[in-house]
This record gives structure tokens, sequence and C-alpha cells, in this order.
């Protein structure tokens, strides 16, 4: 990634980051961008949310993302100044859900193997 990329990604992660607080629909919900990623020529960024919360599924979560994300673009390009605001798609990120399965099977290996 370009350092021009890096430092649209970073200003897409700050500026998300305000909207969400100031979102309703999203009141109450313990949401973290994990990583933006922007393509190089700056038209698209990928936006990976991680959320902490079990009362929404991740359908009604990008549902609302999505249906904010025309609002928030406007947003971000204002604050960009640049010829063209990246289009944002927003993915769930579920590292941590990986990374908790994983972690669990090492256990059950280990318990299997203390038990031999």
């Amino acid at each position: 990634m370009t350092s021009r990329a890096i430092r649209v990604s970073e200003v897409i992660r700050r500026e998300l980051s305000f909207c969400f607080q100031r979102e309703v629909e999203l009141e109450g919900l313990v949401l973290t961008i994990s990583s933006v990623e922007t393509t190089a020529d700056l038209k698209e960024a990928s936006i990976f949310i991680s959320i902490f919360d079990a009362s929404i599924s991740d359908e009604n979560l990008l549902d609302i993302l999505n249906r904010h994300r025309n609002e928030w673009q406007k947003w971000i390009g204002k604050r960009l100044q640049s010829k063209f605001t990246p289009r944002l798609t927003f993915k769930i990120d579920d590292s941590l859900y990986r990374g908790d399965k994983v972690l669990r099977i090492i256990e059950e290996l280990d318990k299997e193997n203390q038990q031999k």
C-alpha cells in the first residue's frame, strides 16, 4: 500500500469512528474498525468491523452501515478534499472468532495429549 493510501485509510478510520459515535442506530453497540484497506487508485475502501455485542446479528449491522454509507462517504469526501472519495464497503472482521476457535482446538489437543 502506498503512503498516500495509508494516509487516506487513516483519515477514513478516524472520520468513520466519529460518524459511528454520532449514529443513533449504533448507540450502545461496541464496534471497532479493525482495519481499512484502500486500493492503490483510492477509489475503493474496505472497512473491516469487529463487533463485541451479541444483541445484533452481523447481517443487521451491515444493513445499518450500508444504509448510511452514502452520507458517510460525503462526510469523508469533505475531509479528504481529493479528486475521488473512496467507495466504502463494510465487511465483518471475524478474525477474533477464528482466533478463539483455533485456541479452543489447541486446548482440546493439549487435554487429549495429557490424558495419553
